[in-house]
């Protein structure tokens, strides 16, 4: 018989040997699947832009599906990002021409957000991270720009926030020397990310950055950017 369980109930049963720790990134749907598990995401107001004319809403769980797995970084990015807009466009809707997004956090979780909310569906458009940015709690910070209004607001993650050995644990977790104590660790911090930050208000996360009037000169050509990521990508296969 099929279950429906909350995440919390789910992800505080979900007991995984060692064996299985460094595969845990990508490890979360198979294990729902074999235990017959539905994940009931926690409900938050969605991302709204303007695509092509049409508005596009964009869930939580569909921000999930499109990195894979349930994410403690595609959690934090959301929030960010949804914060932003609503700083900058109050109760509308903005077009993603007119919305720019800096960000200084390499994580695939960020990454994959971002890509989604600014690109849609297209996983052959995944960005690739630069060179040298590195993954650290004080790290999590997001410029939001509305172009037609040169208005800009800077969200950036208190850092009290997260954890403050979470990316050392997760570096033992990529090297397989996570041992099953620290991972029952990380996968706590991972959980209370995931399950808590949704319910926080703004404030909470972010503090309450006030959008500044900003001048931009130059342009960064689509070609650029996908020059960029195709160059990162052959470096990473060569590794």
């Amino acid at each position: 018989m099929s279950k429906s369980l909350p995440i919390w109930i789910i992800v505080s049963v979900m007991l995984l040997h060692y064996s299985g720790v460094a595969a845990f990134a990508h490890g979360c749907a198979k294990c729902h699947a074999e235990n017959d598990v539905t994940i009931k995401i926690p409900a938050i107001a969605p991302i709204k832009v303007v695509v092509d004319g049409h508005e596009r809403n964009i869930t939580l769980a569909d921000a999930f599906r499109f990195h894979g797995h349930e994410c403690a970084g595609v959690t934090t990015a959301f929030r960010a990002v949804r914060y932003g807009i609503k700083l900058l466009y109050g109760a509308g809707v903005p077009s993603r021409d007119d919305l720019l997004i800096l960000s200084k956090h390499p994580a695939r979780g960020v990454l994959d957000l971002i890509d989604y909310v600014m690109k849609g569906d297209d996983e052959l458009a995944r960005t690739w991270p630069l060179k040298g940015m590195k993954k650290s709690r004080d790290a999590f910070a997001f410029t939001i720009i509305r172009k037609s209004k040169c208005l800009a607001v800077d969200v950036k993650l208190k850092p009290d926030m997260w954890p403050a050995d979470f990316f050392k644990l997760k570096g033992k977790q990529k090297r397989k020397t996570l041992t099953e104590k620290e991972w029952d660790t990380l996968h706590e911090y991972m959980k209370n990310i995931i399950l808590t930050f949704p319910e926080k208000t703004p404030e909470d996360l972010f503090g309450k950055p006030t959008p500044y009037k900003t001048l931009v000169w130059g342009t960064l050509k689509p070609s650029e950017i996908d020059r960029n990521i195709r160059k990162m990508r052959r470096e990473k296969k060569r590794q």
